[in-house]
């Protein structure tokens, strides 16, 4: 607990430093008058129960005026990653920030950045801060559109980018260390290397009053921003305030995630929430201004500790902690020993990495592999007390684990494992003294507050939305992800607004006039959660449509090349030709806020198909850094995205060349519950990757590409109807097998870039009359109508709706057993159709509150697995289908 303490005072101290990331050049002039503002408020952190139990009528008062969601944060559950993905929309595979802090592989597993009392990653030095290296942020999107943005709050390094910058720090001690306005940027530039013209532009604001409360001081410095706004210096069109619970006593270390003391914290808070409020009406900017408020992560109580450790043996020769012991006792056993592994312990995971030489190099890649597959064999061998082994996550998968490519947390930064604790326990060691596992003997009167775990109080946050742009008193029956939220605020502010390299886009059934479906928030609002969370599949193993009056007897998965969610289903200048898509969409459920992963069509395709990717061996896509190919770096990080969006020629050409990857496919899984299959149409790519012996009827055996498919199945390209060998599938499908399991594509490639051009009218016509015709022949089956990608990766004009509106892409399902006149928010994605299709094809499922609802494969090693075995990345979208008996 000392080394808590003295952290906590290193992190603010430098925080109050690191506060001052925002270069000044470039545009600079204010907001347009009348133009309307974003608030984006993020509290760092404790569980949910305390804002219930709390009066704060302020933050109760934005749900009642606002809409209410819950996001899910980014794993492991942190604070700096999450707070990174709130400003860029980027998971960690894109900001490669995958922790608090990790051990560097090329300085000896030792802390990137390392200060007394204080380890933590290089993201909080100016020169390789993310929101200034790693693509676009808020405050960068903003500024390139010449608009203002403003950062209010404690610690590094949300503040990089921000046009103005206001660190509420100055009179806080930390230890022998008192914060000043003539010291704090001493502290930037001397620890943290900020340039001293960046520095002079920051506002150090101080001190609270003597009764007053770090956090509270801060929502009053961000009211003080706006009051002091006039014509000369109006509002900044975007605010990001970021209050810090520890700062003030780390109250959840001391007495819990919850509890009395907890919610006399969000009391606080919510009172210096009033005074912001106040301030934007005394302004007359209330009526204009949009208030985001979430949580970087949750907390949850604990009563338990692991004791894991806080490092290996390599440089002392015995390693600490219930691991080192396990080590000593077993390791022999295994074939590791003290020396093998280094160890970063952060409470509620705990980073292990093999210690080999080269590791992290070509060099000594396959002796790392080696070490890491032994390590996780005594991991998950069930040794260690508080683990819990069914999260445990690995680049490859290895022993059944959690892969990080499928949670978006890959990167050269990653650990090689990742251990989690079972529920109510913590891997750090909390008493003093006490070293043993299991019950706290001296930190006893109170629990623990542990995050970085995996539990619902850690991964589902509240996410309020209030003002102009948003839908008023509803709930989100669906949760959310801390990736749509920096998209979201910029959608708020309007005027096309975007970000270049989110991963996903605005929460649109949020936004006022969409119709995405909200319901009204419960009465007592603290079961809302719940009901989102079970309504969407994350929680209880769902009811249906198993009931055999629900079941889809067979299911048809229309695939239409180049085909935007936008054109398809809310852009009026493309209604008329989009009306059999609309008018199939009015008759089952469509998800608005389906994105690909990859701009890629074979990645997609096999998405579709798999449910996940191929990581072991990795398969590189044309996304991909061509300088990243070592698990667990292997994947995303090549920033600024380069031209045409092919950074990997390596990796788009893996994807063309007619190679089987490991695993099976939802073909597979279809014929175990005794369904024919067919690939029909202008297929591609779809089982280029996953072979054909499991498709009946189709293109013929060993037939590679775009031409096999074609030349079996004929042509249903711009301008023509359905295929004759289409309908001859069909009807032998229909006639050979009672259920089945169809995949039909449709179009061949590239359409006219200008969707609003007469010839792009013509083929969206083209194409939704096709569809049309084949979901008209397949009457009675699950119909699922969703696109590969909306341009190719190498189109010449992509994302004609906005910066990545490429990857943004029509879902809809209609049939038996589908909510009819239904548009959902509910996240997403083609992986997630494997799942989606086993389930109403009645398979069995587990129901996991990280996963959701997934098809039942084998386990390995008591950790549960889906079916297909691949589908590791997507889950069953439950919002689609009718619940209940």
């Amino acid at each position: 607990m000392v080394r808590r303490v003295l952290e906590l005072a290193w992190l603010a101290a430098i925080g109050v430093a690191a506060c001052g990331g925002g270069r000044r050049g470039g545009a600079e002039g204010p907001t347009v008058d009348g133009a309307t503002h974003v608030i984006e408020i993020d509290i760092d952190d404790h569980g949910l129960a305390g804002l219930w139990m709390a009066r704060a009528p302020n933050l109760k008062g934005l749900i009642g005026r606002g809409t209410l969601a819950f996001s899910r944060v980014d794993v492991p559950t942190h604070s700096n990653q999450n707070n990174i993905t709130l400003l860029t929309g980027q998971y960690p595979e894109g900001t490669n920030v995958p922790s608090n802090s990790w051990l560097s592989r090329t300085q000896g597993f030792a802390s990137p950045v390392s200060i007394p009392g204080l380890s933590v990653g290089d993201y909080v030095l100016y020169g390789t801060n993310p929101l200034l290296t790693r693509g676009d942020s808020v405050y960068r999107a903003l500024r390139a559109r010449g608009q203002r943005s403003a950062y209010v709050g404690e610690l590094p390094p949300f503040d990089a980018g921000a046009d103005e910058v206001h660190l509420s720090i100055v009179g806080t001690t930390f230890g022998p260390i008192k914060v000043s306005a003539e010291s704090a940027p001493m502290i930037l530039e001397g620890l943290l290397a900020y340039p001293a013209d960046v520095v002079s532009a920051y506002h150090f604001d101080g001190p609270p009053t003597p009764s007053e409360s770090r956090m509270r001081f801060t929502l009053r410095d961000a009211a003080a921003v706006v009051r002091a706004t006039d014509g000369a210096h109006p509002l900044p069109a975007f605010m990001f305030v970021w209050d810090f619970i520890a700062l003030d006593d780390d109250p959840t270390g001391n007495f819990g995630a919850d509890g009395a003391q907890l919610t006399a914290v969000v009391e606080d808070y919510d009172a210096g929430l009033g005074e912001l409020l106040s301030a934007l009406s005394d302004k007359g900017l209330l009526d204009r201004t949009n208030l985001l408020f979430t949580l970087d992560h949750g907390k949850v109580d604990t009563h338990n500790q692991a004791a894991l450790g806080t490092h290996g043996g390599a440089v002392s020769g015995s390693a600490d902690g219930q691991l080192g012991a396990v080590v000593a006792a077993l390791g022999a056993t295994f074939g590791v020993g003290a020396g093998s592994y280094a160890l970063l312990n952060e409470d509620g995971d705990a980073l292990i990495y093999a210690r080999v030489a080269g590791a992290g190099t070509v060099a000594g890649a396959l002796d790392q592999a080696d070490v890491t597959h032994k390590l996780v064999s005594l991991i998950q061998s069930g040794a260690l007390t508080g683990v819990d082994t069914t999260r445990t996550m690995t680049a490859d998968g290895w022993l059944g684990t959690r892969r990080f490519h499928d949670l978006r947390v890959n990167g050269p930064n990653q650990a090689d494992v990742v251990v989690f604790p079972q529920d109510d326990w913590t891997l750090n060691q909390v008493d003093p003294v006490n070293t043993a596992p299991g019950p706290f003997q001296e930190h006893a009167q109170y629990p623990y507050g542990r995050h970085g775990g995996f539990s619902v109080d850690e991964l589902y946050v509240p996410l309020i939305m209030a003002g102009p742009a948003f839908k008023s008193g509803v709930l989100l029956p669906h949760p959310v992800e801390h990736a749509d939220v920096a998209p979201t605020a910029l959608a708020a502010i309007g005027g096309g607004l975007g970000l270049r390299t989110a991963a996903r886009g605005p929460i649109q059934a949020a936004l006022t006039g969409d119709p995405g479906e909200t319901i009204a928030v419960p009465d007592p609002p603290e079961s809302a959660r719940e009901l989102v969370l079970q309504g969407s599949g994350f929680l209880a193993d769902p009811a249906a449509p198993k009931a055999p009056t629900m079941l889809a007897p067979s299911v048809v998965v229309i695939d239409v090349a180049g085909l935007y969610d936008e054109e398809a289903f809310s852009d009026p200048a493309t209604a008329a030709a989009a009306a059999p898509l609309r008018d199939l969409a009015a008759r089952g459920t469509r998800f608005e806020d389906c994105w690909t992963r990859s701009r890629d069509w074979p990645v997609t395709e096999y998405q579709m198909i798999t449910g996940g990717y191929p990581v072991y061996p990795f398969v590189a896509a044309a996304e991909d850094d061509p300088s990243q190919t070592l698990a667990p770096g292997a994947g995303l990080l090549a920033m600024p995205p380069a031209a045409g969006f092919v950074a990997n020629p390596d990796g788009l050409a893996a994807w063309r060349a007619p190679v089987i990857f490991p695993g099976d496919s939802v073909f597979d899984a279809a014929h175990l519950l005794g369904l024919g299959t067919a690939l029909l149409g202008d297929s591609d790519f779809h089982a280029l990757h996953t072979g054909r012996a499991a498709i009946d009827v189709g293109p013929a055996a060993g037939a590679g590409g775009a031409a096999g498919a074609a030349g079996a199945v004929g042509s249903m390209g711009a301008g023509a109807e359905v295929g004759p060998s289409v309908e001859a599938g069909l009807a032998s499908l229909m006639a050979s097998y009672p259920r089945f399991l169809a995949v039909v594509a449709v179009g061949t490639g590239a359409r006219t870039s200008d969707r609003h051009a007469g010839p792009a009218l013509e083929e969206l016509a083209t194409l939704s009359g096709v569809v049309a015709d084949v979901a008209a022949q397949a009457s009675g089956a699950l119909i699922v109508v969703t696109s590969r990608g909306a341009t190719p990766i190498d189109d010449p004009q992509p994302d004609f709706y906005g910066p990545g509106t490429s990857r943004h892409v029509p879902l809809l399902l209609l049939g038996p057993g589908v909510r009819a006149g239904v548009v959902s928010g509910q996240p997403a994605a083609p992986a997630d159709l494997p799942a989606t299709i086993l389930f109403a094809l009645g398979a069995a499922t587990t129901t996991d509150f990280a996963r959701g609802t997934w098809a039942t494969g084998a386990p390995i090693g008591g950790v549960p697995q889906p079916i297909p075995a691949s589908a590791t990345e997507g889950h069953v979208l439950l919002r689609a289908f009718a619940q209940g008996p």
